[in-house]
């Protein structure tokens, strides 16, 4: 039985999620600089949507020739969630504490204009599903 084609909407609604979770942690991140012991976290999503993504049931696998391809697992991107992890390379001060205050003010800037680009993506998604369910009409 082939397998549904992915909705698109639902994915950006996803990254939303996402992003949105990212945001969440690396301002917990920043408000924590000076907690002694505190271990920064990230929020990982789009590497694990593109395994989802590489390979979909009742489809051929990849094969994967060099340990830097990505995976492919079996997992229904529509399934797909954020995965929060401690980071646990990099370096701690004398404190405990690991968060680098210019890396994660970079990343709130990187999480800002996607959230932003996918907030685009998705009203234009939106839109134009108004505009076929109205016949064009407008």
């Amino acid at each position: 039985m082939p397998t549904p084609p992915i909705d698109p909407t639902l994915i950006l609604v996803r990254a939303l999620d996402a992003l949105a979770l990212r945001q969440q942690v690396t301002a917990s991140n920043i408000a924590n600089v000076d907690t002694p012991g505190f271990r920064a976290s990230e929020v990982r999503f789009e590497s694990i949507l593109q395994r989802a993504l590489a390979t979909r049931p009742g489809e051929l696998s990849l094969v994967r020739t060099d340990a830097r391809h990505l995976l492919a697992g079996g997992i229904d991107a529509t399934d797909v969630e954020p995965q929060v992890v401690e980071l646990s390379n990099t370096r701690l001060r004398n404190d405990g504490n690991n968060v680098d205050v210019d890396r994660e003010m970079g990343l709130l800037a990187e999480t800002t204009l996607r959230y932003n680009a996918v907030t685009e993506a998705l009203a234009r998604r939106l839109a134009m599903q108004r505009l076929i369910a109205s016949d064009g009409r407008g």
